[in-house]
This record gives C-alpha cells, structure tokens and sequence, in this order.
C-alpha cells in the first residue's frame, strides 16, 4: 500500500512538473516572440489601425492607451477591412504621460473631454482629433482629450490627483449607447500598490503585449481571411455602416440616459464645473437614406428636447449635421468606418468654440 501511494505521488509531480515546463516553455516563447517582433518588426505589421497596437487588453491602467506612445501608419477602417471597399488613410498617434491620446499632458485644462472612440479619434490623425481642432482654433484654449473613458474614471484620476477640476466637462457618447452611472473612486491601497508597479516604466504595456500575442492572433485572423463586419449600404454608395437596419432603441434608453445626464450635471455642479453634453450621431442615422431608413430616426432629437427641458446643456449635432448636408456633398464619416472624419470634428469643434465664446 505504501508503494501504492509513493508511485501516485511520484506520478502526480511529474504530471505537475511537466504542466509547469509547459507553461513556462509558452510563456518564454510568447515572451521571445514578442521581444523579436519589438526589435525587428514594427508593430502597425499585425493591425490594420492604431487602435489595436497601442491599447491595453487585460491588464489594469490608468488610461486606454500605452503611455508616450508614438505610432504612425496607414490604416483602414473597422467595417471592411481586408476587402477591396477598404480605404487607406494616414494615421498619425501620440499618447501622453498618462495614457490619452493628446500631444501633451495638460493637468489642469479649461476643456476636458470624456468620451468614446469617437473622441479618441479612431480613424483621425492626430492633428484632426476634437481636441486638436478647438485648440488650432482657439490658441487661449487648454483642451484634454481624455477619451475613452468616463466620468467614473474622472473622478478617479481627480482624487488620485493626477488631473485636476477643469471649468467645462464636456460629455460626449456614440447615440447606439447608454451611459453608465457614476461608481466614487475609493481608494484599494493593495490594488492601487499593484497597478502603480505595473504602471511603473511602462511595466503593464510589455505584459499587455505579451498577452496579446499578436503576431500569433494575426496568423490565425489571416488563415481564417477574418474582414470586417460592416454592412453596406443600398445604390452602390461604397458606404458600410455598423448596425445598419439593426439599429435600435429599447424604450427604456430614453429615459435611462436623461436619468444618468442629468447626475453627470448634479455631479459636475457640486465640483463647480460647467457641464455640455455631445452626443455622437450613428452614421445610419446622419446617412438613414442608404440604410435605408424610410425616415431619419428621432432618437437624438427627443433626447435633446429633455435635456434641455431639465436644463442640461447640449450641442444637437444631428441638427448642425442635417443643415450641413443640404448645402455640401462632403462626407461627414468614413465610408469603411463607424467613425466621423474631419469634416465632422471641424464642424463640432467651431460649434464648441462659438459657444464657449459665448459664454465668456
């Protein structure tokens, strides 16, 4: 019986030992071709936009992007990717010391803006961003990008002092969405010891690389021939939307997201910060008629109409959007992305500065 038991011992260490030698010979591999891929093949090889390349996966950061960040490459859009509707555009990135995307890291800015990848500006080049455009036309202006992100990551970063109180938040979400309620940053003094670590010399960016392992995920997506999911529009238009007739709202969103505004408002007005909210048009309601639509959906318009009923602040860029097409034939989105293009941020960004002059 003894000898029984000493060979399940034995046995079951070496099972062990092997599962250890495995996952330490996968890790030391992935870790090896990371390394390789880091030394002599640029990264912008694996992805077809910067996004992809410089943002975090899994592991904790106090921003979406890898810091002092600089990348540079032609990208494509999220919706036809490895198709022949693909369009190549130049994208030029920078991240700052915290991990947004903005050409320097402003602490204390007149203008922060928390937002989503519409902000972030994929499928900008740097110097298109909303940020970068209100800037350019107002040099007194101090705008942060700090996108994407939330309010809850706001008041994170405001207690842990690494931002401070700006005078105007601006509030800007895709209208496919519903924003989230705010969760108060409480300090984890062991999660905060953790992740400052990881922060420390861009730790948590090399361990996010490996665990991307993407020259192996690129491998596989181009084996299976994966594109883009978008779906495209009648009469030949070349233009892909991300929902197209899918698009939709529950009864509810309505009512949920005016709730939730208008807390953003309460929250921001108890910090003394003024408040503007701007939402972010679907390209299938800005273009419904290529969906097709039978008619423009009114989502945005009633969802401006409470707001400002309950006096929340907002920019109704449906509107600025519809009186710009009746006079211009120039595209406002990408036609292979869900994302607008320069056009649209010029146009937002003059509606911003017209209204903080304004107010002056």
């Amino acid at each position: 019986m003894q000898v029984q038991n000493n060979n399940s011992f034995i046995f079951s260490f070496n099972v062990m030992k092997k599962f250890i030698n495995t996952l330490t010979l996968f890790s030391l591999s992935a870790l090896i071709i990371i390394v390789l891929c880091e030394i002599f093949i640029p990264v912008t090889v694996f992805f077809y936009r910067p996004w992809e390349a410089i943002s975090f996966s899994k592991i904790p950061a106090n921003a979406p992007f890898y810091t002092n960040a600089t990348l540079t490459m032609n990208s494509v859009g999220d919706l036809c990717h490895h198709t022949e509707n693909s369009i190549i555009k130049n994208e030029s990135w920078k991240t700052d010391e915290l991990g947004f995307r903005n050409d320097n890291y402003i602490k204390s800015a007149d203008i922060l803006i928390i937002g989503d990848s519409y902000i972030a500006g994929s499928g900008l080049t740097q110097t298109n961003t909303i940020s970068n455009q209100v800037m350019k036309m107002d040099d007194n202006l101090k705008v942060y990008n700090m996108a994407p992100s939330s309010f809850s990551q706001f008041d994170k970063l405001v207690k842990l002092g690494r931002i401070h109180k700006p005078k105007q938040i601006i509030f800007s979400i895709a209208e496919r969405n519903i924003p989230s309620e705010i969760k108060y940053y409480i300090p984890h003094s062991k999660k905060e010891t953790i992740q400052n670590i990881l922060n420390y010399n861009g730790l948590n960016a090399y361990i996010d690389k490996i665990i991307k392992v993407y020259p192996l995920k690129w491998i596989k997506a181009r084996a299976k021939n994966a594109k883009g999911i978008g779906t495209e529009g009648i009469n030949d238009s070349k233009m892909y939307f991300f929902q197209g007739s899918n698009q939709k709202h529950e009864e509810e969103d309505l009512i949920n997201t005016v709730n939730t505004l208008i807390s953003y408002k309460e929250y921001c007005d108890s910090l003394g910060i003024e408040f503007l909210f701007l939402p972010m048009p679907d390209k299938e309601t800005v273009y419904y008629e290529l969906v097709p639509f039978s008619e423009q959906p009114n989502y945005l318009f009633q969802l401006d109409s409470l707001l400002k009923s309950n006096g929340v602040s907002t920019i109704n860029t449906l509107r600025i959007y519809n009186d710009y097409r009746r006079e211009n034939d120039n595209l406002l989105y990408h036609l292979d992305d869900t994302h607008w293009n320069s056009n649209a941020t010029e146009l937002i960004s003059k509606e911003i500065v017209r209204l903080v002059n304004q107010n002056e």
